[in-house]
């Protein structure tokens, strides 16, 4: 098993980057539109049609973007 620690570093900085570097395009993009994009839009729609759930939402959100983000790095260092 050959480790990727450029890789890993870039995912580091950039969810989704290391994977790009690697050749997996798509996965990368995923990664990146789900980071950047999804998780904030959920938050933002929370905020606006249920103003009284936003703790919880805001909450869920924050601990599926760090798991996320350790996925990335993850992934881009052992694959």
């Amino acid at each position: 098993m050959k480790l990727h620690y450029i890789e890993a570093s870039l995912s580091l900085f950039v969810v989704g980057l290391g994977q790009i570097i690697k050749g997996e395009g798509n996965k990368g993009l995923l990664l990146i539109l789900t980071f950047y994009l999804t998780l904030p839009a959920i938050v933002l729609l929370s905020l606006l049609l249920v103003g009284n759930s936003f703790p919880y939402v805001l909450g869920f959100v924050i601990i599926f973007a760090i798991i996320l983000w350790l996925y990335s790095i993850a992934d881009a260092l052992l694959r």
